[in-house]
């Protein structure tokens, strides 16, 4: 079924549309939480915070438009800023381990519709990853803790027991060394 044709179902018949939603998006925003919060909380609460996902977006069917984008890339976003609100609610209650670097390129965005993008931008995920590997091991931590868990310099610093202020200026110089990397004229000790 056709996003169109799936938007229209959702507004004229709402439980039909449910269905086709679920039906069509359940795995897509199930393996997004997965990905996102497979090491860090339990299938069941995966599978609920999916549920929950897609709820969210049917109850707010009416403001759907076939103009503004598709359902796939509307989930996506729904079901990665959950995701990002879900861990840093519940990152201060667990005893969270930091993802290594090695299992985040599968997690760097690909949204590109062509092959020819799609090479690029893998190119650029395995530059990326080459950089942060070059990195110290406790500057690597805070650019996975900001970018990729989405922790801000607060929660970062309270639980490594550093300041805010700190966190952001050790932030900014890791981002310039990155820079750096990714230009091909930085060098470990920049």
């Amino acid at each position: 079924m056709s996003d169109t044709e799936l938007i229209t179902l959702l507004r004229t018949h709402p439980e039909e549309g449910c269905k086709a939603l679920l039906d069509q998006y359940t795995g897509m925003v199930l393996a997004i939480c997965r990905r996102k919060l497979g090491g860090f909380c339990t299938a069941e609460d995966i599978e609920e915070l999916a549920s929950d996902i897609l709820f969210l977006f049917w109850q707010k069917r009416d403001m759907l438009s076939e103009e503004r984008g598709n359902i796939r890339a509307l989930l996506s976003t729904m079901a990665n800023r959950r995701c990002i609100d879900y861990y840093r609610s519940n990152a201060s209650k667990m005893n969270v381990r930091t993802q290594p670097i090695e299992e985040l390129s599968e997690f760097l965005p690909d949204a590109n519709p062509n092959p020819e993008e799609q090479a690029v931008s893998s190119e650029r995920k395995t530059q990326l990853m080459d950089a942060l590997r070059r990195l110290e091991p406790q500057d690597a931590e805070l650019i996975v803790r900001k970018y990729y868990r989405g922790e801000t310099a607060a929660m970062i610093a309270e639980s490594l027991g550093m300041r805010t202020g700190t966190v952001e200026m050790r932030l900014s110089r890791i981002r310039q060394k990155l820079k750096g990397f990714l230009e091909g004229g930085g060098k470990d000790d920049a």
